[in-house]
């Protein structure tokens, strides 16, 4: 068995999330990819829509993507979340021969340092960084000579390295942000094409973001 999760308030999800998800399980060669809602973020602006309808959203726009499912133990929860406490508990749920991923992007990656107890992700899991336009590869210590320690070249579901490795990875970015789609909701301008016509409908019904 192998386990990929990729994270994100998802406060609207949109096309850019499914289409980076999509690819990464592709990539990675696996039958299913975890998307993880981030419930009480540390490290960024609290999320608008509630846990419930960015997971009702969330269910709506990968109802046809059979290969991608929701991690909820997140968002279920009411204290901060870490990652490294959902790597946990994965890795207690699946034990310890199974692979595991944890996808990011590049800009995560480069503020890796600042999460909570950030040197022992590599225990629990391998990581995936997805380059994004305009972002480089860190270049400052500590993080720089971490990289450099983990790194390995071609990510791979194999049982014999279920955690330890730090991958990157090149997929087609659409380019859409939660932002933007907030943005023109408050302008009361269409967000057709930029996420399914379910949260679309589900956003205008519930008056999010207006």
């Amino acid at each position: 068995m192998t386990i990929a999760v990729f994270g994100g308030t998802f406060d609207p999800v949109h096309f850019g999330h499914i289409e980076i998800a999509t690819q990464l399980a592709e990539h990675l060669r696996i039958d299913s990819l975890r998307l993880m809602p981030c419930g009480v973020p540390v490290h960024r602006q609290q999320p608008i829509a509630n846990a419930n309808q960015r997971l009702e959203m969330l269910g709506m726009a990968i109802a046809d993507r059979p290969q991608l499912a929701i991690e909820r133990r997140e968002v279920e929860q009411s204290e901060p979340s870490f990652s490294i406490d959902s790597l946990r508990r994965i890795r207690a749920e699946i034990g310890p021969e199974h692979t595991l991923f944890m996808c990011l992007g590049m800009d995560a990656l480069e503020q890796l340092q600042h999460w909570h107890q950030w040197r022992q992700l590599l225990d629990y899991c391998h990581i995936v960084a997805v380059a994004r336009p305009g972002a480089q590869r860190p270049t400052k210590p500590p993080l720089k000579r971490w990289i450099e320690q983990h790194q390995s070249q071609q990510p791979a579901a194999d049982e014999s390295r279920p955690c330890g490795h730090l991958f990157f990875c090149s997929v087609n970015l659409l380019d859409i942000s939660s932002t933007e789609i907030r943005q023109r909701l408050k302008q009361r301008r269409s967000i057709d094409r930029l996420t399914p016509d379910a949260v679309i409908d589900y956003i205008h019904r519930h008056h999010l973001y207006e």
